[in-house]
């Protein structure tokens, strides 16, 4: 009789350790959370945030995907080039380094307010986050100076509330 307790023990663990292993697995691969996505307004004055639901599994890195595809909006505009491709995100000391393909100058549309949106939507959807102070732009892995002429990129940036508009 002490041996099919001790069976039966031993299988309601397992169970237990499956169901929670499971959880886990679920928690960290398939988890979604929802978050603020910044895009420009039609007249590029200001950001208003969307929110999306992505995977937890690299957060960062599908948060600036969404900016890549674009707004789900017709009163809102994008504000990174549809050729630009995002090569990695990277967070360290607080600060997230953001780095694309050379298209997000090569393709970018220009202007002082077109820079300024472009800039702050990454900022602004990354810096929303505790663990990250600011972002700095990189291309191709390497820092620039400025993305279209109008802003310094040589430092990593903050959050700008300033430039929000709230809905």
């Amino acid at each position: 009789m002490a041996d099919k307790n001790k069976y039966v023990l031993y299988i309601v663990i397992s169970i237990l350790a499956l169901i929670l292993l499971s959880t886990l697995i679920y928690s960290k691969f398939f988890a979604t959370i929802e978050s603020k996505v910044y895009f420009a307004n039609n007249q590029a004055s200001y950001l208003i945030a969307q929110t999306r639901e992505v995977k937890k599994k690299r957060l960062y890195f599908n948060l600036i995907q969404e900016l890549i595809k674009g707004p789900s909006s017709d009163d809102l505009v994008a504000t990174i080039p549809p050729q630009a491709k995002l090569l990695g995100v990277e967070v360290k000391n607080k600060t997230a380094l953001v780095d694309f393909s050379k298209e997000l100058k090569t393709s970018h549309w220009g202007g002082t307010a077109g820079e300024t949106m472009t800039v702050y939507s990454v900022v602004n959807t990354l810096a929303q986050f505790n663990e990250i102070d600011k972002v700095k732009i990189l291309i191709e892995g390497e820092e620039i100076e400025t993305l279209a002429g109008h802003m310094e990129l040589s430092k990593p940036l903050p959050f700008n509330s300033k430039i929000i508009k709230s809905e």
